[in-house]
């Protein structure tokens, strides 16, 4: 797993740098910098209402091989797309962005609630 995550730390800003490079022709250095402090200060506007003990709630239901409820994976998805919002690039600006839609969110609140069903070994809830 931790193969997955330097891979991840080490291909992602390195396309998002080369995005970025390639925007350059398109439109000034001064606009993408703006748009870059835009989606910076709405990460964190989308943000403040989550906080960090979020993720000792979720980590609390895993140890008592309990799934979240739906509730909590949507506040943790919100607060993964803030935080992409931070990120500055526009690939982690597109994805931030989509997990704002309200489809998206429960379809992957529908995707982790299995895996992590799986990954406990329970049975299904439906």
């Amino acid at each position: 797993m931790w193969w997955i995550l330097s891979i991840i730390l080490l291909v992602v800003p390195s396309i998002e740098i080369w995005v970025l490079m390639q925007l350059t022709v398109f439109m000034p250095l001064s606009t993408i910098f703006l748009q870059s402090v835009v989606t910076i200060a709405a990460g964190l506007w989308l943000m403040q209402g989550e906080n960090f003990s979020l993720w000792t709630l979720v980590e609390s239901e895993l140890r008592n091989r309990r799934v979240p409820t739906e509730e909590v994976f949507a506040d943790l998805l919100l607060w993964c797309g803030g935080a992409l919002l931070i990120v500055p690039g526009l690939l982690t600006d597109a994805l931030g962005l989509v997990i704002f839609i309200p489809v998206v969110r429960e379809e992957s609140i529908g995707w982790l609630r299995k895996r992590v069903q799986e990954s406990l070994g329970l049975p299904p809830l439906d």
